[in-house]
């Protein structure tokens, strides 16, 4: 046996010898002597660590938030068609379904009352519905969603003798884009367009638009 190849097999001897019980990490210059016992423990926790992250994870969440709503309403009575528009605020509570891509919501509208000459027009609203939302690029996420809602609106006008109280129920399709500008936290806008379910009243259809702020816990 060469000189050379005596060298070999010893440092192949060594290197044999201390692999199963030392390894040796390296950060920058320094260098740390780590068991082979601690080592695995280590991974074990952080094996550990990754699976509780994964389950909390698939944990439905509750989503809560407020918004400015803006209602364009065609209202049809005593042979005359109108068309109104009102401000108000809306409050939506809803949480995850089956996966974080589904949902269901809650929302109620109020427009207050409005009040222009002789016309007096106010407008409530319960609204439920089942969503879909997806990532649409960087923080941008879409959503689309359709449900029913019940309208509560009073249209009177003394010098037409106009006087509208009605309670309708409606079919309701939204689309909208969120940005999710912080884990919990998204802010965007919404489109819902609306249809009474039932032919004999006076509202008829209708269009909203809202800006949304939401927070999930």
């Amino acid at each position: 046996m060469t000189y050379k190849k005596s060298v070999k097999v010893v440092l192949a001897s060594v290197l044999f010898l201390l692999t199963p019980t030392m390894v040796w990490a390296a950060s920058g210059k320094d260098y740390e002597e780590v068991s082979y016992d601690d080592l695995l423990t280590e991974l074990t926790s952080k094996k550990q660590k990754l699976q509780h992250d994964n389950n909390v994870g698939e944990t439905p969440r509750l989503h809560i938030g407020i918004g400015y709503a803006n209602s364009f309403s065609n209202i049809s009575t005593g042979g005359e068609k109108f068309s109104r528009h009102a401000t108000g605020i809306q409050i939506n509570a809803g949480t995850d379904l089956i996966s974080p891509e589904w949902y269901a919501e809650g929302i109620f509208r109020n427009y207050g009352s409005n009040t222009e000459g002789t016309e007096d027009y106010s407008l409530r609203e319960l609204e439920g519905k089942i969503g879909y939302t997806n990532l649409l690029q960087n923080v941008w996420h879409y959503t689309i969603s359709t449900g029913v809602s019940n309208r509560f609106m009073k249209f009177s006008d003394s010098s037409r003798n106009i006087n509208v109280d009605e309670s309708t129920p409606s079919l309701v399709i939204s689309t909208g884009i969120l940005a999710q500008v912080h884990r919990n936290l998204s802010i965007g806008a919404e489109i819902s367009g609306r249809t009474a379910m039932v032919n004999r009243s006076a509202d008829q259809n209708s269009f909203d638009f809202a800006f949304r702020l939401n927070t999930s816990l």
